[in-house]
Formats: C-alpha cells, sequence, structure tokens
C-alpha cells in the first residue's frame, strides 16, 4: 500500500516537474533552448560516470590499474628535465599524484628481470628467485634465461622468441592475487618489447603477454597465454608501424639540452640520425629497440589493447602493465646525461601526457590507479666520477676469472675448478670439487679471499657465510636481499664507489646509492596530491596496492603498505 503511494507521489512530481521544465524552456525567446534542455537532462541522468557508479562505487575500487615501468630511470631525471617537460605527462603525475623521492631497491645486483619481479611480488630476489636477467644451471650446465621455457611456442613472431613463460619466477605478483580475489574475472595484460619485462611483471595467471618480435616487426606472445593472436592484434600487426618509424629521422624535440663535456663550454652539438641507413636489414627491426619511437609504438599498441579487450568495462578490476624499454637501451648505447637521453625523456613524457588523456577520456580520473616506477636505475656515468676526482676504474670478470683459476690450479691442483662467472656472481665447480674430495666452504672462503684483493673491489662474501648469518644492514643486507641458494654463486663480489663492472650486454654495474634509487608515483583513484620524502622499497609497491584494493597481501612479499596512501 505505501509503495503504492509513494510510487503515485514521485510520478506525480516528476510529471510535475518536467512539464514545468519544458513549458518554460520551449516557451522562452532566448536561442539557446535546447542548450539548456541537455544541461538539465544531464544534471538529473548523469549517464557517463555515475551511471556506472550503479554497480561498481568508488570506495570499492578502481576499474582499470595502470602499472608504467620506465627502464633504466633515475629519479633525478624528474628534476634535471623538470623545467623542459610539458604539463600533461610526468609533471601532471607528480603534481596531481603522490610522489616519493626516496624510493629504493634493497638489493645490490640491478638488472632488469629481478626489477620487474620486485615490483610486482613484492619480495627480493632472495624469494622471487630472479636474481638475474640469467643465471647459470648447475644441473644444465648452462646459463638460462629467467623466461625460457621448453613447453612454450611462439604464437605469432619468430620460433625461438616464443619459447617464453613466467619459468624463473618461484612467488606471485599482486596481479595474481587480483585475479584469484575476484575469481578470476578480473583480466591481466602485459605490454613491452622486452620479452622479460612482460612475461615476468603479469604474473603466472595473467591473460596475455605481449613482446617485440625483432625478425617480424610484430607483436607476439607463446602458447603459454594463448592459442591463436586475437583479430584486433594481427590487424594492429598488418599496419607495420616499425617501417614507418625505421624510415624516419631521429632528430633533437627540444632546442637545446643541457650536456657535460669535460673541459669544454656545455654547448651541445646537434645530433641527427637517418634511421633508414643506421638498419641493418630491411627486414631487421631490431633498431626499434634503440630509439624513442620504440616507446611510442609500445604505448600505442598499448591503447588498442585496452579498447579492444574492453578493459576496466566489467565489474571487477582489470590491470594493464605498461614497460617502456626503449629509455635502458639508449642510455646503453648513448650514455646516462646524452643528449639523446634527454630526448628521449621528453619524448616519453609526450607518450605518457597521450596515455593519460585517453584514460581520462575513456574512464575517468576517479576510475583509474595509475603508479610509475623504474625496473632500476643508473649509476653517474664515469666522467662525472673522473671529474669529481673520485677514485674509480672498470673491473675485468675475465682476468678475475683467468687469475683465480690459476690461483686454485696451484693450490689444489690442475683442474676445471671454475665453472662461470654471471653479474657479480662466482660459480665454482661442484662436481669436480667433491670429486676431489675438498670441502666446498672451504674452497669457497679461499676464492673469497683471493678475489678481495683485486683493485676495485670493496669486498666479497662467501655462499657459506651468506648461508649460516642475518645481516640487518649495510651491503652485506643488500647482497643476502639478492641471494637465492639454488641460483646464486658460490662467492658474490661487490666494488668499490666509481668502480665499474660493464657485463657483456653493456650494463654497468656499481655500488652507488643511484642504481637502486627509482621514481615512484601514484595517481587517479583514491590518491591525493602529496609529495613523501620518507624512504620507502620498490618491494612496498604490490603489498601497498593489494591493501589498496582489499585483496590478501601475497605469502613471500617482504615489503609493507605505504600507510601514508591508505585512507
Amino acid at each position: 500500500m505505501f509503495s503504492t503511494i509513494l510510487s503515485t507521489m514521485l510520478s506525480t512530481m516528476f510529471s510535475t516537474m518536467f512539464s514545468t521544465m519544458f513549458s518554460t524552456m520551449f516557451s522562452s525567446n532566448s536561442s539557446d533552448y535546447l542548450l539548456r534542455f541537455f544541461v538539465v537532462f544531464f544534471m538529473v541522468f548523469r549517464p557517463g560516470e555515475e551511471a556506472r557508479s550503479e554497480s561498481k562505487s568508488v570506495a570499492e575500487g578502481p576499474d582499470l590499474i595502470v602499472g608504467i615501468v620506465v627502464d633504466k630511470m633515475r629519479y633525478d631525471y624528474l628534476t634535471r628535465m623538470w623545467d623542459r617537460f610539458g604539463d600533461g605527462g610526468f609533471r601532471r603525475l607528480v603534481s596531481e599524484g603522490s610522489s616519493f623521492s626516496n624510493a629504493r631497491y634493497d638489493y645490490l645486483i640491478n638488472q632488469s628481470a629481478p626489477g620487474y619481479a620486485t615490483i610486482f611480488t613484492g619480495a627480493n630476489p632472495s624469494a622471487h628467485g630472479i636474481i638475474s636477467d640469467k643465471w647459470y644451471d648447475r644441473l644444465r650446465d648452462e646459463m638460462v634465461s629467467a623466461v625460457y621455457s621448453d613447453n612454450a611456442v611462439a604464437v605469432g613472431g619468430s620460433f625461438v622468441n616464443g619459447k617464453r613463460a613466467p619459468s624463473g619466477l618461484l612467488a606471485g605478483t599482486f596481479g595474481d592475487g587480483l585475479r584469484m580475489a575476484n575469481d578470476f574475472r578480473s583480466r591481466i595484460f602485459s605490454v613491452s618489447l622486452n620479452d622479460a619485462a612482460s612475461i615476468i611483471s603479469g604474473g603466472f595467471s595473467a591473460n596475455t603477454a605481449w613482446w617485440f618480435d625483432n625478425a617480424s616487426g610484430t607483436w607476439m606472445s607463446s602458447s603459454y597465454y594463448i592459442d591463436s593472436l586475437p583479430d584486433w592484434v594481427e590487424e594492429f600487426n598488418t599496419r607495420m608501424l616499425p617501417d614507418t618509424y625505421l624510415k624516419r629521422k631521429w632528430e633533437p624535440v627540444a632546442e637545446r639540452y643541457s650536456y657535460f663535456r669535460v673541459g669544454k663550454e656545455p654547448k651541445p652539438d646537434a645530433f641527427q640520425y637517418d634511421l633508414k641507413r643506421m638498419r641493418r636489414r630491411g627486414d631487421d627491426y631490431e633498431l626499434l629497440r634503440s630509439i624513442p619511437y620504440g616507446n611510442t609504438f609500445t604505448k600505442d599498441f598499448a591503447l588498442n589493447l585496452i579498447l579492444n579487450e574492453q578493459l576496466g568495462k566489467r565489474n571487477s578490476a582489470d590491470m594493464l602493465i605498461i614497460g617502456f624499454s626503449a629509455t635502458a637501451e639508449i642510455d646503453r648505447k648513448y650514455g646516462t646525461f646524452s643528449m639523446e637521453v634527454q630526448d628521449t625523456y621528453l619524448r616519453l613524457d609526450r607518450d605518457i601526457a597521450h596515455l593519460l588523456d585517453f584514460l581520462d577520456e575513456h574512464f575517468g580520473r576517479s576510475r583509474i590507479l595509475v603508479f610509475l616506477t623504474s625496473d632500476r636505475a643508473v649509476s653517474y656515468p664515469a666522467s662525472y666520477n673522473n671529474y669529481a676526482r673520485i677514485p674509480g676504474g672498470t673491473f675485468s670478470p675475465g682476468m678475475a676469472m683467468s687469475l683465480l683459476r690459476s690461483y686454485l690450479n696451484v693450490t689444489y691442483g690442475q683442474g676445471d675448478w671454475v665453472s662461470t662467472y654471471n653479474a657479480g656472481m662466482v660459480y665454482l665447480n661442484h662436481n669436480f670439487v667433491e670429486d676431489n674430495n675438498i670441502q666446498l666452504d672451504e674452497i669457497q672462503k679461499r676464492a673469497a679471499r683471493f678475489l678481495n684483493q683485486f683493485s676495485g673491489v670493496a669486498g666479497t662474501l662467501a655462499e657459506d657465510v651468506l648461508r649460516s648469518n642475518y645481516f640487518s644492514s649495510g651491503v652485506q643486507a643488500q647482497i643476502q636481499a639478492g641471494f637465492h641458494p639454488k641460483r646464486s654463486g658460490d662467492i658474490m663480489i661487490y666494488l668499490q664507489q666509481g668502480w665499474f663492472e660493464r657485463s657483456l650486454s653493456g650494463d654497468q654495474l656499481s655500488l652507488i646509492s643511484y642504481d637502486r634509487h627509482v621514481p615512484l608515483i601514484f595517481y587517479g583513484w583514491n590518491i591525493d596530491s602529496n609529495s613523501f620524502r620518507s624512504e620507502v622499497g620498490v618491494v612496498d609497491i604490490a603489498p601497498t596496492i593489494s591493501l589498496l584494493l582489499d585483496i590478501p597481501i601475497a605469502p613471500f612479499t617482504s615489503g609493507k603498505p605505504i600507510m601514508e596512501l591508505i585512507r
């Protein structure tokens, strides 16, 4: 009875209101009566963001989570280039979001694969197992990739680049937790030119991880995720945008760059690269990885993915991870603080602005949660250390291993005592050591003491010491955080400030704080405009997002939620 009376009252009220409204508008002499009608219509019905909030309120969570990882980005790139950035990219994230100026990695050996694993698992390499981009597998007697899989085959792209899966990961990501918490209604996609970056960030249960194939110039995946390419990916690949990019010239996007040259005035020479001439062959697309257009290509594919996969259009939050990897290759090729690196970040700033505009247009800021960080940073270049008169040099692993083998031959007799060296880790030949009835901890300690005498070596730690002790601070704690007993070497080497080990990939490994110091910014849903100077760890990202989304924190997580972000 009451409901019938209430229904009649509401019907009469709205009938009278609209009758008066239409009478007023259409009897008016004003020429903008149609505009008035639509203004009133949208004020009453609000069919956009408010209509969607009926199925999901702001308190329940965002529609889409977007993780942006800029490879090899120092924190101070933000401050150094702030005045040259536009308003819509990095500056927008910092000004309208919550930024942390003292975010750091807790372990020593900074490479890309461990960085991505740490961001998305909230654990250090000691738990998630990705100790470096590659490591020595004693059972197989060979170096193995963090994402190589014998069981996977290519879906699109070339055969060899398809044998990929998250096989090396030993801990789940917060994306895996999101999927399970929502009974797998949430969908997760990852995109990067770099296969390991995409695969590791997507975790075990990603719907699809996408990476770039040098041979075909197309986006591809593996059978771990899907059986065939979706139609929209096929259509995107047929456009062959890499051919368009690689016919261009790479010229400065700004009039002037800051450029330090020892003993000279800071007046940079202009650069211009004819990409068509630089390309090795017409059917090779590797060059795209080391030019700014590689980031633009990644962003464009990510936007197409959002639209075609209908991300954020269901009641459970979806997630997209975008890894911008060209920055790392350009840094390796042209050097930290080079004009090319600066130009790359100015162009990336525009790509990020385009991405944020797209997200705002399709979702609204209150419906997205964006975070930006880096997989690793990079230390000051040698020219800066030299100009500051900081002692330094380059540590040669090849020479060190040659002398170590000679020393062990003299000490224990001729033999194959050393298996290999990788990323600050010495791997002894366990089978040969055991066959000769030598205690492993004894030869480890001898080898560590010998290597400790080399110029540039700050110290060494043997596996036995790391297994039997707990270090709560200092470089020893950082080494322990990056040590996994089944994958790490027998001796860990760390260098003095100003000294570098240049790996085969061209990465510089050192012991400087900027190798671990990266940007960290949160933006969008439930995020206020703030800046924080307190130290936080990259391991804190995953548990923070888990707590924000009210999903279980992964059991292997060693980070703590950043409570400044939690309302």
